[in-house]
């Protein structure tokens, strides 16, 4: 029979063993996740090169629709402008979401939570 100090003591080792196992079991699914998220990572980045070239077809064809009408350079003059009004639009309402709407006052009191 085991006194109280060797009580104590196997409290201690079971403790510590199962802290290691609890980190390893962080380190797996850890390890998982990231496995899955570069997988998908790659593929979002595929599927954003093809976005991308669909949208320079997309403005090369609007170029040589334009240019019997004004002439090349200005039609790429002119797909340039609104191709850049339209990322700072973009780029604007991405900003606003960022900053998120202004903040409300919260309450200080249980009591004022309550209508």
């Amino acid at each position: 029979m085991r006194g109280l100090p060797g009580l104590i003591g196997q409290l201690f080792d079971d403790a510590l063993a199962l802290v290691q196992a609890e980190v390893r079991l962080a380190k797996s699914r850890a390890y998982d996740l990231l496995r899955r998220s570069r997988t998908a990572l790659i593929l979002l980045g595929a599927a954003f090169l093809f976005a991308l070239g669909s949208v320079v077809a997309l403005m090369l064809g609007l170029v040589l629709a334009l240019a019997p009408l004004v002439g090349a350079a200005l039609a790429g003059v002119i797909l340039l402008v609104v191709g850049l009004l339209i990322a700072g639009l973009l780029a604007w309402l991405a900003l606003r979401q960022i900053g998120g709407p202004p903040e409300k006052s919260v309450p200080a009191t249980p009591k004022e939570w309550m209508p």
